[in-house]
């Protein structure tokens, strides 16, 4: 198998198609970011560079396994370079979530404020009240202010969990857990006979063990080059 076998004008999605009948696997992007996808080349980069380190290219050059990750590096760069738009549009909604994020840390500083009042300012200046004016004032002025100031506490911390919900559903972190993938055990693209698909950095495992490398299974595809179509 070759790489350079295939074309390099071939599209992401042409790459797919390949990956998909030579090793029983294909990478879903429709459940990709572009963020996600640098995060998956970069996992992809780091194993390629592992099997150099203990195997050297050209050992490594005839191993399936190693194909596999030559190719899912290559179609996941093609379709970040397909897709420069979503990379501007994913800083666009970044830079939204971090002003809705600051709002949330404005209120929170807003509470801080209030129980700083409550703990530390109300006693002192109550004392003062009590030595420089007299102790009916001091007790009538406690009651207004220490209501007053637990009303406002009590709104404030009412105020912040409201937008703390808001941001994290802005950023898609309430009430969504991890997208479950395919595992991918072994060298990182050991497929099952059930060809899954892979769409987050976490479906690849990035711990692989130098034996675990050397096994070639029947869903790696074999030797058959990667440019050739099955007839």
């Amino acid at each position: 198998m070759n790489l350079s076998d295939i074309n390099p004008a071939a599209s992401s999605k042409r790459m797919n198609s390949l990956m998909q009948s030579r090793f029983g696997f294909s990478l879903d992007y429709n459940r990709l970011t572009f963020s996600k996808a640098q995060q998956l080349n970069n996992l992809v980069s780091e194993n390629i560079a592992r099997i150099r380190r203990s195997y050297g290219v050209h050992t490594a050059e005839r191993n399936p396994k190693y194909m596999e990750l030559l190719m899912v590096r290559e179609s996941l760069g093609k379709w970040m370079r397909e897709n420069q738009h979503l990379m501007e549009s994913e800083m666009g909604k970044s830079e939204a979530i971090l002003a809705a994020k600051d709002m949330v840390d404005s209120i929170q500083d807003m509470v801080e404020k209030v129980s700083k009042m409550q703990v530390e300012q109300l006693p002192a200046l109550i004392d003062t009240i009590r030595d420089q004016i007299g102790m009916q004032e001091a007790d009538q002025f406690k009651s207004a202010m220490g209501d007053l100031l637990q009303s406002i506490s009590q709104e404030l911390a009412t105020a912040r969990e409201t937008a703390d919900s808001s941001a994290r559903q802005l950023a898609g972190e309430e009430g969504a857990g991890m997208m479950g993938g395919a595992g991918m055990p072994g060298s990182g693209l050991d497929m099952p006979s059930a060809a899954p698909t892979l769409g987050e950095p976490s479906d690849l495992d990035t711990d692989m063990a130098p034996d675990e490398f050397a096994a070639t299974d029947a869903a790696a595809g074999g030797t058959e080059p990667i440019g050739r179509e099955k007839r």
